[in-house]
């Protein structure tokens, strides 16, 4: 294990409810400062999680890659014996929902607004600290309920009760709030630090910014920015287990996948270290850990989790890391469409038309490509897919160079290519997933079945 120092800043790699995912360009970055020097905190490290907003920051640099390894990237999912429901849903800008939404958020900054407004103008020191303590308090508690509310609506999604736009809604209203609770805590944190003979531990700020960051990411950010019109309609992968989601759409030329699996916290208490959570991280992203260019740790031992953030060859990866069960429970990741590997293609000939399908996971990228048999060019062609037999949506066109990515549903699938009077369908089974862990017996904490899969 190659040492690495901590970050004690908040380095922002969760996008915000209505911006662009970090772009990731091309090119080497300048040669690794020593905070680079390798992928394991000293065991002695014992730094505090230091504050820090949720506005924007200048994007990490990610290096061009000409990478074709075989290797997979490993993913946080839900293995298919505890998958309730998977979909694909085309999400789009409607005005009720975003008048809806942009209320909410509105009230919600409000509000923030009215809690400074009242520290501030308390008529004595004593009110002043005890509205201090009250309003943090009060944003602890509102995160067990937003908690509360993320695992109703994700269960009611899975028992077919709620349709995944609703679900797409809701994740994107908490992810908002949780936002906005950030801006919250961070002001209430400046005030304490201007109150004469006045703290607030940050350890506290820490865990409870900590907290806030697993309630949002950047699939219901972007989400949000569909429904309130500050981005194109988007088609999203949407899948359900018990008390857990995965999340994933292609916007601006990127992958983006966002995973939380509540099952993987909790366990018996411990000593933990931001060491142990590297060495978490790094023992469920063997894959990553070979092509990390970057890291950066957020946490501290009394905080409920630790953030691990690593650029590396093909994107980047920010895993949140449980204290007690000291396993990954929630990922977020961006890969460059044109970083991304597959394998297993399969094809269909017919009309003249030769449709690939360069398979990947349910709710992976799936790169489509369309060859005229006579001459081997490239088709611009409509794409339409759906299940087999089933109603299919149209996701695209293939363009100049013949080729279309997109999302691979869940289960066999039927892509359709159209191109004037000659069509060629194409049925494809999905490769199993590259699962960061495999399926895990709750009452013991162990896992079970193992998950081995193709590449990437």
């Amino acid at each position: 294990m190659r040492a690495v120092a901590l970050s004690l800043a908040l380095l922002l790699v969760l996008s915000a409810v209505a911006g662009a995912v970090p772009a990731l360009p091309d090119g080497r970055p300048a040669p690794a400062s020593a905070s680079t020097a390798g992928p394991s905190v000293p065991p002695t490290a014992t730094a505090s999680l230091q504050s820090s907003s949720l506005t924007e920051r200048p994007p990490m640099q990610v290096a061009g890659s000409n990478d074709t390894a075989g290797d997979s990237i490993n993913v946080l999912g839900i293995p298919p014996g505890e998958t309730t429901r998977s979909t694909l849903e085309t999400e789009y800008v409607e005005l009720g929902s975003g008048l809806a939404f942009s209320r909410a958020t509105t009230d919600a900054r409000l509000e923030t607004e009215a809690v400074v407004e009242r520290i501030e103008s308390a008529d004595s020191p004593e009110k002043r600290q005890q509205y201090l303590l009250q309003e943090i308090s009060a944003i602890e508690q509102r995160i067990i309920t937003l908690r509360t509310r993320q695992r109703q609506v994700v269960g009611a999604y899975g028992r077919g009760e709620l349709p995944p736009r609703r679900l797409l809604y809701e994740l994107a209203l908490i992810d908002a709030e949780a936002r906005e609770l950030q801006q919250r805590r961070d002001r209430i944190e400046t005030l304490t630090q201007s109150t004469p003979g006045f703290s607030i531990s940050a350890a506290r700020f820490g865990n409870v910014e900590l907290e806030l960051n697993t309630l949002t990411g950047p699939v219901r950010g972007h989400a949000a920015a569909v429904l309130n019109g500050d981005a194109d309609s988007a088609r999203f992968f949407v899948q359900s287990g018990e008390n857990s989601v995965v999340l994933g759409v292609i916007r601006d030329g990127t992958y983006v996948r966002e995973s939380y699996r509540g099952a993987l916290r909790g366990g018996e208490d411990g000593a933990f270290s931001l060491a142990d959570a590297v060495n978490a991280t790094e023992a469920a992203y063997p894959t990553i850990t070979e092509l990390r260019l970057r890291d950066d740790v957020v946490g501290n031992p009394d905080s409920d989790s630790t953030r691990v953030t690593v650029e590396h060859e093909r994107g980047r990866l920010v895993a949140f890391v449980d204290s007690r069960s000291q396993r990954v429970f929630k990922e977020h990741q961006y890969r460059p469409i044109d970083r991304v590997t597959t394998s297993s293609p399969t094809s269909a000939i017919k009309d003249g038309l030769e449709l690939t399908a360069h398979r990947t996971y349910p709710g992976g990228p799936v790169r489509l490509q369309l060859n005229a048999t006579s001459n081997d060019e490239p088709v611009d062609a409509q794409i339409t897919v759906g299940p087999a037999g089933g109603r299919s949506s149209v996701v695209g066109e293939t363009g100049e160079d013949g080729s279309l990515w997109t999302l691979a549903p869940a289960g066999t699938y039927q892509v359709t290519a159209i191109d004037g009077s000659s069509v060629v369908v194409l049925s494809v089974e999905p490769t199993a997933a590259p699962f960061v862990y495999g399926e895990l017996n709750e009452s013991s904490g162990e896992e079970g079945m193992e998950t081995v899969t193709p590449a990437e």
